[in-house]
């Protein structure tokens, strides 16, 4: 769908008038734009003082502030992400109702049972041994729907959240203003609540999240994580727009917490399915070790919790499906403001670089895993990671993305395809806010100290040991044994 002109208009010539850059002098290259960075403008009388000259960061930020002006039009939600909101508001009412409905059912179950049925039996017990086997089998219904009760009461006094033991290192504004300051424009821009942290990790992707889960449901309490490994293999263009997409998510309002909130309850649903604990294990040594009339009443009990497991398999899938359903809708609406932030051309050449890189960190665990063998230490593995990638062919991307495309067309796929997603940003025909293609390593200080503090947080996490920086070891130092 063709965006309106005179919505577009709007956007590019109000970024052109408050540009100090015009159009045809804004950096259209790394190179180029490198040398607006790095150089100073020729004197034709006297030197700059220095008590005025500008720092690396500070002119990164104003060219950003020349960039970055205006905000994405906005656009009513359509019709199929209109549905699936209102398709999860009502599953998230509807499940937990259910599966109180199911407990409720199986009490009433056991007090019809234990009222109706067998005070009338045990009035007509055979005589003999006769009678052992009558009262197995009236007791089996009793051991049954009390195992199956306790078994789905269980669960309620799960944690909806699975531990993580991970360390997590926060970038500060002081240390990265001309980061922070990038990430603040993007969220004007796209309407989007500005994060209260900014972490960075080894992953080769970005997210904004709930800070603190549940407790950041009802204010707009974010935390931004950007991969490291973008940061070293990307533009400041490439990576604007992958901000500019997380953050998109967020100026949806309601949708991105819905989708939060059914992802939390299917992941419990998941929990309760599969997870065994100590009771799953007691039962499981009781039916082993008990005489073997006591553990036919107890298989049978199994029998029955297994009935409630496989409700709630049914409930878990039918969340699954809504969830990804409305995913695919939201990445769709995301798309958006990275097509107008960075532009419908760029979308593509992100997507491809995205490609690259996670094939490079692929090859990066490999030559990893080939130095821990040899008890070697690698450091700066997200330069790494972004190296492999340099090293990834035309033809390679082309398969990649393929294969990608095939794995997304499931029912139960959380992201459209590539292809899907290119050709509905081009339909935007948005030029794009914020052209400037730097190396995104520039937005950062030291961004190979970042480097190092974010192999070592690798390392601890992977390997669950604290690890001394400076036993790290450069690439271009190891020499790999026979």
């Amino acid at each position: 769908m063709k965006v309106p002109a005179a919505r577009k208009t709007e956007v590019t010539t109000k970024a052109t008038a408050a540009n100090p850059i015009s159009k045809q002098t804004k950096p259209r290259s790394t190179a180029q734009a490198k040398a607006a960075v790095d150089s100073s403008p020729p004197q034709a009388t006297q030197p700059k003082p220095r008590s005025k000259s500008k720092n690396p960061q500070q002119e990164i930020m104003d060219l950003i502030a020349a960039e970055l002006q205006g905000t994405v039009p906005r656009s009513s939600l359509n019709l199929p992400y209109q549905f699936t909101l209102v398709m999860v508001a009502v599953m998230m009412m509807l499940m937990p109702v259910l599966y109180c409905c199911l407990i409720a059912a199986a009490c009433y179950g056991m007090f019809w049972y234990w009222t109706e049925i067998l005070p009338t039996a045990m009035e007509n017990l055979p005589r003999g041994r006769a009678m052992i086997l009558a009262v197995m089998f009236y007791a089996s219904p009793i051991v049954a729907g009390l195992m199956m009760i306790l078994f789905m009461i269980k669960p309620i006094f799960f944690s909806l959240v699975l531990p993580k033991d991970s360390r997590q290192r926060s970038l500060q504004r002081a240390s990265e203003p001309a980061l922070f300051d990038l990430v603040d424009r993007i969220c004007d821009a796209t309407r989007s609540p500005r994060p209260k942290r900014i972490d960075i990790d080894n992953e080769v992707n970005a997210s904004a999240s709930l800070r603190r889960g549940f407790l950041s449901l009802l204010g707009k309490d974010l935390v931004l994580t950007i991969g490291a490994p973008l940061v070293a293999g990307m533009n400041t263009r490439q990576l604007t727009g992958v901000l500019a997409h997380e953050f998109g998510h967020f100026a949806q309002g309601g949708g991105m917490k819905s989708t939060y909130l059914i992802r939390t309850i299917n992941m419990w649903f998941a929990r309760v399915v599969y997870q065994r604990d100590r009771l799953d294990e007691m039962l499981d040594h009781a039916i082993s070790e008990s005489d073997f009339r006591i553990s036919l009443l107890l298989m049978f009990g199994k029998l029955f919790v297994l009935l409630s497991r496989g409700i709630l398999w049914c409930f878990m899938m039918v969340a699954h499906a809504i969830s990804c359903m409305m995913s695919r809708q939201m990445e769709y609406d995301a798309d958006r403001y990275e097509a107008f932030v960075a532009g419908s051309e760029q979308f593509k050449n992100t997507s491809d670089r995205l490609q690259a890189l996670a094939a490079g960190q692929q090859t990066m665990y490999g030559t990893v895993m080939s130095a821990l063998n040899d008890s070697v230490l690698l450091d700066d593995l997200p330069n790494i990671t972004a190296a492999k990638a340099n090293e990834v062919t035309a033809s390679e991307l082309k398969k990649m993305a393929k294969s990608h495309d095939e794995q997304t067309q499931s029912f139960f796929s959380t992201h459209p395809s590539d292809a899907k997603r290119i050709q509905a940003a081009k339909k935007y025909n948005a030029e794009g806010m914020f052209q400037l293609e730097i190396p995104a390593s520039r937005l950062f200080k030291n961004f190979d100290a970042v480097c190092t503090g974010v192999s070592t947080d690798f390392y601890r996490n992977a390997l669950g040991v604290l690890v001394d920086p400076s036993k790290l070891t450069r690439i271009e130092q190891f020499d790999p044994k026979d």
